[in-house]
């Protein structure tokens, strides 16, 4: 599975150019368009509905067909995770199926890869907290029917005491699958990111051995896989410190990742117990563009040279007097032109910010501009309603519209918003 195999067939054609300008077109200039919510029936009773950390939870496949992830809670027990997908660009939601053994606490990393009759879903996830295991999933959708196969599932990771959490995956260069989670250990109440592999070719993960960080009392540990010319990265929080790592496809299984830091500055766990949300996207040359939170709030960004292995020193975009809690990176691709845009949403109050920089490179920090805020019905008094840092989700790769979600709270009851967010030329 190389990166390719995770766009749509335009998505496909307009990152071709990998790392070179991609348009010659900015979008407009003081022309910053609001794009007003549409509220779903889709809902949940956990704050973790949508964006968690460093996962991916939609996705767009080559139909146009939009396909969400939601936590709904613990209520119906042990079907907490649900695929919802839409064939109408967002207007109406029909839930496909649950995850087995999930509640509130669960949550998903996933990746679509088309086939010749629709997609294939692949997910990593972990269990309620009771059983604690990472589970590895794979589902089919048939998009002539618009129908999903029910997932195949297949435990990842298990081990007694041990409570296993927060998944993220990415394959290598030659096909071997990479998955970091969040392993606590129940009587130590200790953390530390864990790294477990499946070999191309095989059925079986394996634990590598491998730690990600320190092991300590904090759950201020995450990781996500990404792609990496010639073997795998991985970019992983420790405490206040952002680190890249990677592994060389000639390097044995158990061997170190070779580690170096990227950022020291995120939010303290008095502020951020979990550590800051981050979202990496990569293009065609596997060049990484990364949004994270930095201390106390600001939103930052990075970006990745992978022919060269150097990072950009990070860059504040927006002051923590916004918000900027749930950034999401992403790569949207004009229909018409075959263009694709650098995409980055970041809330703005309780509201969301559009920024489009339609020119990228990974060797200098891309020319954004705000082009657009997704606005909502403003919250009257004893409502019960409230957008406070609203959860923001959209997937890595789309065609214009991207879809876009935000989450907010509706008295006892968490809701989604939908917004359909096109590329200004």
């Amino acid at each position: 599975m190389n990166y390719f195999s995770r766009l749509s067939a335009a998505a496909m054609v307009a990152v071709l150019a990998g790392s070179q300008p991609l348009s010659a077109q900015s979008p407009k200039k003081n022309a910053v368009i609001q794009i007003p919510a549409t509220v779903l029936s889709i809902q949940g009773s956990v704050k973790r509905m949508i964006s968690y950390r460093d996962q991916n939870h939609a996705w767009q496949s080559s139909d146009n067909a939009i396909h969400l992830v939601v936590n709904l809670g613990s209520t119906p027990a042990g079907n907490g995770l649900a695929l919802y997908s839409s064939f109408d660009n967002g207007n109406t939601w029909t839930q496909m199926f649950t995850l087995p053994q999930t509640d509130g606490a669960s949550t998903d990393d996933g990746v679509l890869t088309p086939t010749a009759t629709g997609a294939t879903l692949q997910l990593v996830y972990n269990t309620s907290p009771n059983i604690g295991t990472i589970v590895y999933a794979t589902a089919n959708y048939d998009s002539s029917s618009n129908t999903w196969s029910a997932p195949i599932t297949q435990t990842a990771f298990a081990s007694p005491g041990i409570v296993a959490s927060n998944p993220a995956f990415a394959a290598d260069d030659v096909g071997n699958l990479w998955c970091a989670f969040t392993e606590e250990n129940s009587a130590a109440l200790q953390y530390q990111e864990e790294l477990i592999y499946q070999a191309a070719g095989t059925q079986q993960w394996v634990d590598s051995g491998l730690i990600l960080g320190t092991v300590d009392n904090t759950t201020q540990h995450s990781a996500r896989p990404v792609p990496y010319t010639g073997g795998v990265g991985v970019i992983y929080e420790d405490e206040n410190t952002l680190y890249w790592a990677y592994r060389q496809d000639s390097f044995a299984f158990t061997d170190p990742w070779v580690t170096t830091p990227v950022y020291v500055g995120l939010p303290p766990e008095s502020s951020d117990p979990y550590d800051s949300h981050f979202s990496v996207v990569a293009d065609s040359s596997n060049n990484l563009y990364l949004a994270f939170v930095s201390a106390p709030a600001n939103l930052s960004f990075t970006a990745f040279t992978s022919s060269t292995n150097t990072w950009l020193a990070p860059e504040t975009l927006a002051s923590s007097t916004s918000s900027p809690a749930y950034p999401q990176v992403s790569i949207e691709t004009d229909t018409e032109t075959g263009a694709a845009t650098l995409m980055l949403l970041a809330n703005y109050e309780t509201s969301v910010k559009v920024m489009q920089a339609t020119t990228f490179s990974p060797s200098a920090k891309p020319p954004f501009i705000t082009t657009q805020i997704l606005t909502h019905t403003p919250a009257q008094s004893g409502s019960g309603i409230s957008y406070g840092k609203p959860r923001v989700e959209a997937p890595r790769y789309s065609n214009s519209p991207m879809p876009v979600f935000q989450q907010f709270v509706n008295g006892t009851t968490e809701e989604l918003m939908f917004f359909s967010v096109p590329v200004l030329n």
